[in-house]
């Protein structure tokens, strides 16, 4: 029998949503990552555990537990969406070359509002700002 974390069962719980062995892999596979993973790497995690799980249902359950706020989603351009556990207000600083995601605080960042004339036709649900560079061990790689 697979191990019920007690702090996922209580994330699913509070968010009113059924707990299934299937819905507590998944959020134990993210939340234990240590890191931003894409679905793909979440479905290869939890296979391990639930042979006979789908990728339809890892997807629409990584749907359902961002709509619901228990985990958040990074999505850059031309780049897959990945999960991110942390639901607190931060922000992202990406490695362009292997594509690590850092998170960090900034309360200055926090209080940034786009202009009135780029949010004229949207309704802003949040902020988020996202820094891009060259994390040390790719740095490192080329100066070798």
């Amino acid at each position: 029998m697979a191990f019920i974390s007690p702090k996922a069962e209580h994330l699913l719980r509070e968010k009113g949503e059924r707990i299934t062995p299937q819905r507590v892999a998944i959020l134990r596979a993210v939340m234990q990552s240590g890191s931003h993973p894409d679905a793909d790497a979440i479905y290869r995690h939890v296979c391990a555990e639930h042979p006979h799980i789908s990728r339809d249902t890892v997807y629409r359950t990584l749907a359902m537990m961002e709509e619901r706020g228990i985990i958040g989603s990074v999505l850059f351009v031309g780049n897959s969406k990945r999960y991110d556990p942390n639901t607190a207000s931060h922000h992202h600083i990406v490695c362009l070359r292997c594509r690590k995601i850092v998170d960090f605080t900034a309360p200055s960042m926090d209080r940034m509002e786009p202009p009135p004339t780029a949010t004229r036709k949207f309704r802003v649900l949040r902020t988020t700002v996202h820094v891009e560079g060259i994390c040390e061990e790719c740095a490192g790689r080329t100066r070798r």
